[in-house]
């Protein structure tokens, strides 16, 4: 049988009897996949204090096709993150990326550019970079990039054209998660009367949520977004999320469970209480 050397991220880890794991990992060749880490809550386990989350590893498994679990034959650490587990939002912001990456990602599918993003994220985290739920956001809108369901922040979502405020007094733009993002008036009526869901969106979130997807790894680095507008950049992008996910992610639960942010009624309670 032959054995497969990769490296990966912890997911998920379950306990398996009284001394063994089951792990979901994303790993950079072979996807999400299943391991078996067995006796590895033993003091001299080969496993023991290696599969810790955040961290990247190098292990080691028996490749069996068509297995729900490979079995894990041998594993190290090659990063190791263990500041983004010192500080709780920092801990979440990790949480968060990888969450999604277990509940949208298909098992067994190399997917090379989430992988990179997903490395990129951790160690900005890690490192302190940039503000934890800015390096969350970020990743998060690669991922829905990567997957072709991102939404459209500055061009129609239906026909391409130009998407204006329809008020020039409001800067917000005609949104529906449902037809992919931002609309224009036209699409956006069409829209309505077709009984799908349309609202608006600020037009600062949208142009932040732009400015972050463009940002590549290697290209420059951009200003911090302000913490409000960070707040509500992260309430749009997790709402989109949400929309499209067949399940709500747990590491989401209590942020979404506020109201929405990005009303009208919303940022006039914030300015009041400036």
């Amino acid at each position: 049988m032959p054995t497969v050397l990769d490296e990966a991220i912890l997911l998920r880890r379950f306990p398996y009897s009284e001394s063994s794991l089951v792990a979901r990992v994303f790993s950079r060749r072979h996807g999400k996949i299943g391991l078996l880490a067995r006796g590895a809550h033993r003091p001299k386990s080969r496993f023991y204090c290696v599969l810790d989350h955040f961290d990247t590893l190098e292990l080691e498994w028996r490749h069996q096709p068509g297995r729900e679990l490979m079995e894990l034959r041998g594993g190290d650490v090659k990063t190791r993150r263990a500041v983004i587990a010192t500080d709780l939002e920092t801990y979440r912001a990790g949480a968060v990326a990888c969450e999604l990456v277990d509940l949208a990602c298909p098992a067994g599918q190399r997917e090379q550019g989430t992988w990179e993003r997903l490395s990129r994220c951790l160690d900005e985290l890690s490192s302190g970079e940039r503000p934890a739920w800015e390096a969350a956001v970020a990743f998060e809108l690669g991922f829905l990039e990567e997957h072709g369901i991102c939404p459209a922040l500055e061009l129609c979502a239906s026909c391409g054209g130009a998407a204006p405020p329809p008020d020039p007094r409001e800067e917000r733009a005609c949104f529906s998660a449902s037809c992919g993002g931002r609309l224009c008036q036209r699409c956006s009526d069409e829209a309505r009367d077709s009984g799908r869901r349309v609202g608006t969106m600020p037009l600062d979130v949208l142009t932040a949520a732009s400015q972050l997807l463009r940002r590549r790894p290697e290209g420059e680095r951009i200003t911090p977004l302000d913490a409000p507008l960070l707040v509500r950049l992260k309430d749009f992008v997790e709402r989109f999320i949400d929309h499209h996910l067949e399940v709500r992610a747990k590491a989401r639960g209590e942020f979404l469970a506020a109201d929405d942010r990005n009303t009208r009624a919303a940022l006039r309670a914030q300015e009041l209480s400036r």
